[in-house]
C-alpha cells in the first residue's frame, strides 16, 4: 500500500467515525494535492481525447451525437 493509499485510508476512517475535522501535515496535503493535479490532468487529456473521437465519428458519417450537443453537459 502507497503512502497515499494509506492517507485516504485514514482519513476515511475519520470521516466515517463522525470526526468533525482532519489535520494533515504540509506533507500530506501536498501529496493531496499533487494527486488532485495528477488526476485533473489525467481527465482533461481524456476529455480532449474523447472529443477527438466524437468529431472525427461525426465526421465519417458514424456518431450518434448531433454536433456541440455532448460538449454542453
Amino acid at each position: 500500500m502507497s503512502e497515499l493509499d494509506g492517507l485516504i485510508k485514514r482519513v476515511r476512517g475519520k470521516l466515517r467515525g463522525g470526526e468533525p475535522e482532519v489535520v494533515l501535515t504540509a506533507a500530506e496535503a501536498g501529496a493531496v494535492f499533487d494527486e488532485l493535479g495528477r488526476l485533473l490532468q489525467s481527465s482533461d487529456r481524456l476529455r480532449r481525447q474523447n472529443r477527438r473521437l466524437r468529431l472525427k465519428l461525426q465526421r465519417a458519417g458514424l456518431g450518434d451525437d448531433a454536433p456541440g450537443e455532448a460538449d454542453e453537459a
